[in-house]
């Protein structure tokens, strides 16, 4: 049922459709504009965070097995006081496809319990922090106003989406790319049969992804509820995982440009070992309580593994691999090709790779979309059960 803040009647005493329109207008180019900046804001803060708590050298042994796990019981009590009010990523999209709508209440504790995760290096992406504060802020406005309160989200959504593409320009390269990469060249008509190939086996590793993920939350079903105990479990195998490869804490956003600078020199063997610690960290993280999104960490983990493929097969430049194996994994994750393909393309901004990042995804896609982390995702969620 449609809240009544969605009517599309004019307001009382307007002066007809013109004037709700501009007004609707108005409000949801500010919203976004609010929100892009509150993004901008909770962003910065985080990186503070994380450079409060971080040294650059580590102080002691096992620092980080000593992080994670006060990060993860400091995310359960956060829970235990005010809730679990936190959806991934998907439920959180599933949720408001829905409704049309957040719940603002729940948002003071949500953005807490986010950035504890994140600056105490969870594996998991800022986005979900995205979605929910322009969502929430949205709604808010929409239940003032008494308009429209799915468009009204929407736009903060949007919005804070863009404040989150702001943000990553102050990180980018001099060429303009978030992750640049050796130009391709000549596009051979071989590149796209390549494409469709790693599109599956990013795919594959997108499988083991959602596989993991399910895994670890039946695993924790015994102690659904108890947010310290999870806690405490979480940031143990966090800081584990940390401990062994570094390289995995965190969302994988600036972690990833390591990777592509030192790849080649790791070798291939160590570069599978880190795809399968970063898809370890971050499914243990959403499994327990660590509160983030995906996204980053499958860039991480698909563009690892691109590039592994790519030392293993030298015919198969970087400019093809790594793209094609990246949007191949996170559209089986995210089961989203239109804005997956996009999205990979911006990243490393290169232009002629869009075919390639199309057919991997398409491939990916179409091959993978009955595999599901959850049971609303896909075609009627088949082959899928509750975690």
């Amino acid at each position: 049922m449609n809240h009544p803040a969605d009517s599309s009647a004019a307001p009382t005493g307007g002066t007809g459709v013109g004037r709700y329109s501009l007004r609707l207008v108005l409000a949801a180019i500010l919203i976004a504009i609010a929100a892009a900046g509150a993004m901008v804001l909770f962003l910065e803060v985080q990186s503070l965070g994380e450079a409060l708590l971080w040294p650059d050298s580590l102080p002691v042994p096992f620092f980080a097995l000593i992080l994670a796990t006060a990060g993860g019981l400091a995310v359960g009590l956060c829970l235990h006081v005010f809730g679990d009010h936190v959806l991934l990523l998907q439920q959180s999209l599933a949720e408001f496809q829905k409704t049309g709508r957040f719940e603002p209440r729940h948002l003071p504790a949500g953005l807490l319990a986010i950035y504890l995760s994140l600056i105490f290096g969870a594996s998991l992406g800022p986005e979900v922090a995205a979605i929910d504060m322009g969502g929430s802020m949205g709604t808010l406005a929409g239940d003032r106003l008494r308009s429209r309160v799915r468009t009204l989200s929407s736009a903060g959504i949007v919005g804070a989406l863009v404040g989150f593409a702001i943000y990553l320009q102050i990180t980018r390269t001099a060429g303009g790319a978030l992750y640049p990469l050796p130009p391709l060249g000549d596009l051979l008509p071989l590149y796209l049969l390549y494409a469709a190939i790693l599109g599956l086996a990013g795919a594959a590793a997108g499988v083991l992804f959602i596989g993991a993920f399910r895994l670890f939350s039946r695993l924790m079903t015994p102690i659904t509820g108890r947010h310290l105990v999870r806690g405490l479990a979480g940031g143990v195998g966090l800081g584990v995982a940390g401990t062994v490869f570094p390289l995995v804490l965190f969302s994988g956003q600036n972690e990833f440009k390591t990777v592509l600078e030192t790849g080649a020199t790791a070798g291939a063997a160590v570069l599978l070992l880190l795809v399968a610690a970063k898809i370890f960290a971050s499914t243990w993280c959403m499994a327990t309580i660590f509160k983030g999104g995906p996204i980053f960490p499958l860039i991480f983990a698909g563009g690892t593994l691109g590039l592994a493929v790519s030392l293993l097969v030298p015919a198969i430049p970087p400019a093809v691999a790594v793209p094609a194996v990246m949007a191949g994994m996170i559209v089986c994750v995210l089961k989203m090709p239109a804005v997956v393909i996009p999205l990979v393309a911006l990243v490393f901004l290169q232009w002629e790779i869009l075919i390639i990042v199309a057919i991997a995804a398409v491939a990916g896609y179409y091959t993978t979309r009955s595999v599901v982390m959850f049971p609303h995702e896909g075609n009627g969620g088949s082959g899928a059960a509750d975690p």
